[in-house]
């Protein structure tokens, strides 16, 4: 009997971007044929890990059960609204001040409150702390073959799940794929 093979078959095999783990080497092989992971994907700037949206970056550093060596660092030197890593906390002073999703130096939430779309009132910040608001976007498909990404709903929360903008976007190609 060979004992590298039944080794082989206990081992658990890692993808490097996204550390998802698997039994058999091809089910690891099938899962990067598939999975394509990208450059453009948000990364962990810590770990070096892949993640498929902002939302599951943000979980994995700041969220119910955080990785912990990440969770440190990014607690010290992490900006909690666009994710970044600084260099000290000095840095990270400075760069809240003009973090381009602040309200301080007209970011973009703050740029959105001021289009005049009715929720400006919804978004003061009291205490020195803003409100939670979520941003979503229903995509379809253009072009050819359906393959370009084109936005066709928008759609803002804020942290009790209360719609403070919707709205349907009206593309500038025809949409051939409604997904």
């Amino acid at each position: 009997m060979d004992h590298r093979n039944e080794f082989s078959e206990t081992l658990r095999n890692k993808c490097a971007a996204c550390y998802r783990q698997f039994n058999k080497m091809e089910h690891l092989v099938e899962h990067m044929r598939t999975s394509y992971h990208s450059v453009h994907e948000p990364m962990c700037l810590i770990c070096r890990k892949h993640c498929r949206s902002f939302e599951s970056l943000r979980e994995h550093l700041i969220g119910p059960l955080p990785k912990a060596e990440c969770e440190k660092i990014f607690k010290e030197r992490g900006c909690d609204i666009c994710l970044t890593l600084l260099a000290s906390r000095n840095a990270l002073r400075t760069h809240k001040e003009s973090c381009q999703l602040s309200r301080s130096n007209n970011g973009l939430l703050y740029r959105m409150t001021r289009l005049g779309l009715g929720f400006q009132d919804d978004l003061k910040i009291s205490n020195g702390q803003g409100k939670v608001v979520a941003l979503s976007c229903k995509m379809v498909g253009g072009g050819n073959d359906g393959s370009l990404h084109l936005c066709a709903r928008v759609c803002l929360i804020d942290e009790h799940e209360r719609i403070l903008f919707e709205s349907y976007v009206a593309p500038n190609i025809p949409i051939t794929n409604y997904r």
